[in-house]
């Protein structure tokens, strides 16, 4: 972990969360409220500021905190001294995952109030470039407010207006920061355009997917919105066979997914954050951070998987492209002495201990099917063949067959009950989606923490579900501690 700290201190700069995207201007890490943009060069460069925390100064998405604070789900471990509190289910309010995120987050909600704020002093700019920039600024936004109220339930929601004030901000319920991310991605779905020339900018069907997402989540705990179901079918039913279908499909091989050769041309990636060694990008550190330390390996073993997880996890090409099972010298992971590792990061273009061309999936295809699948069932009280089918479909690519073509030794029978099949969907989202921060989240809006939990870590309660909030940040009355921390 030395080289992690070494490393941080290097300036790392992000080209609008992706390699490809050419600004005039370096992007600032934090606008002021009082930015002024009027040009479209300008409100680019902002744009870019806004994406920046998300991806640089390895605390967010291009290294291994995310990952981190999901640790609490099976597919995700971490022995490491100052992440194993994370991993044991005994957070607390001072780990570096948790101050991290939070501060990277709130940075790019900042920056996208000041972008959202400055719109009505554009000059000379079209409507629709306009209206691009407006919903990747509302996408991000979003983005973030809905991954911190996963993680750490009422926060703050800050806005243009009010995030000059914070300190007297007190902390929102968990349904109005559901309905200000509503918001957002509902702006944001109508403006955005359905793709753009370069990867790594969140579009129409970015938006759509992530609404199906939050649909989903507010379905289950803590909101319990049962109507959401319906919701969250409909949403992800457009990018399937509605408005944008088409656009998106599974990739034929699951391992071709995880190729840095495929990654502009990939088509079922939605929106994921790209690194590049490229000067004045930002590289990935993943494939570094996720190798084994030994064993020819030459990574930082920061984080890998579990063999609880990997024992269970069904045999096939998935399982092979999911997991590195035998290190570069041959060795397997038991015989090795550590745990089973991660595969889907281990390819960056690039040697271990350099930065890296890969990059991070947020939302893709398969992922849209699936949640189709469970918002379907739950919404109709039984499973329908549509929902059948798309859960195959991701069960056919798992075994390397042709999705499109029916097998019976795979497919889900079509008189599948309504209970048997929303555990098949569940299970299939554990493995579908392994490393890819869904398990922890489905465990929590699913009630499952406890129960997934308690034989591995007996200290484990429903307090869990939430992560303590960074004891630096609070104000009594305002922004309080969760219940139990």
């Amino acid at each position: 972990m030395k080289k992690v700290y070494i490393l941080t201190a290097i300036t790392l700069f992000l080209i609008n969360a992706c390699s490809f995207v050419e600004l005039e201007e370096n992007p600032p890490s934090l606008l002021s409220p009082e930015s002024f943009f009027t040009t479209e060069s300008e409100f680019q460069a902002a744009l870019a500021g806004t994406f920046r925390p998300l991806y640089s100064d390895w605390e967010s998405y291009d290294y291994a905190y995310p990952l981190i604070l999901n640790s609490g789900a099976e597919d995700i471990r971490s022995d490491a001294d100052i992440y194993i509190d994370l991993n044991v289910l005994n957070a607390k309010g001072t780990e570096l995952p948790i101050t991290g995120m939070w501060k990277q987050l709130y940075r790019s909600i900042s920056n996208a109030n000041v972008i959202i704020g400055n719109l009505q002093n554009a000059q000379g700019i079209s409507e629709e470039s306009l209206g691009a920039i407006e919903g990747q600024a509302k996408f991000i936004r979003a983005f973030c407010f809905f991954n911190l109220t996963r993680w750490f339930g009422e926060v703050q929601l800050t806005t243009f207006e009010n995030q000059e004030n914070a300190g007297e901000l007190k902390q929102s319920t968990v349904s109005e920061i559901y309905d200000t991310i509503i918001q957002d991605l509902q702006d944001a779905e109508e403006i955005l355009p359905v793709s753009f020339p370069e990867r790594g900018r969140p579009t129409k069907g970015a938006a759509k997917a992530l609404l199906a997402k939050v649909y989903l989540t507010m379905a289950g705990w803590p909101l319990e919105q049962t109507d959401k179901f319906a919701l969250a079918r409909d949403k992800a039913a457009e990018l399937i066979s509605g408005e944008l279908s088409g656009i998106y499909s599974l990739e034929s091989d699951f391992s071709d997914l995880w190729k840095v050769e495929n990654k502009l041309t990939n088509s079922e990636i939605i929106f994921g954050f790209y690194g590049t060694t490229a000067p004045g990008g930002t590289g990935s550190h993943m494939h570094t951070a996720s190798r084994h330390w030994g064993n020819g390996e030459g990574g930082w073993g920061d984080l890998y998987s579990e063999d609880r997880f990997y024992e269970i996890f069904p045999e096939g090409p998935r399982k092979d492209a999911t997991f590195t099972s035998y290190f570069a010298d041959g060795t397997y992971w038991e015989d090795a002495d550590v745990q089973p590792h991660m595969a889907k990061y281990r390819d960056a273009g690039i040697p271990v201990g350099h930065n890296g061309e890969g990059f991070t999936v947020i939302l893709r295809y398969a992922d849209v099917l699936l949640m189709f699948a469970e918002a379907a069932n739950k919404a109709e009280s039984s499973p329908s063949s549509q929902a059948i089918e798309a859960v195959n479909r991701v069960r056919r690519r798992a075994m390397g067959l042709d999705v499109n073509s029916p097998n019976g030794d795979v497919d889900l029978p079509p008189t599948i009950s309504f209970e048997e099949f929303d555990q098949a969907v569940l299970e299939e989202r554990n493995w579908e989606l392994a490393f890819e921060n869904n398990r922890w989240f489905d465990l929590v809006r699913r009630k499952m923490v406890v129960e997934v939990n308690k034989d591995v870590h007996p200290n484990v309660t429903e307090n869990n579900r939430l992560l303590p909030k960074p004891i630096a940040e609070l104000i009594p009355g305002v922004l309080d501690q969760n219940e139990g921390y």
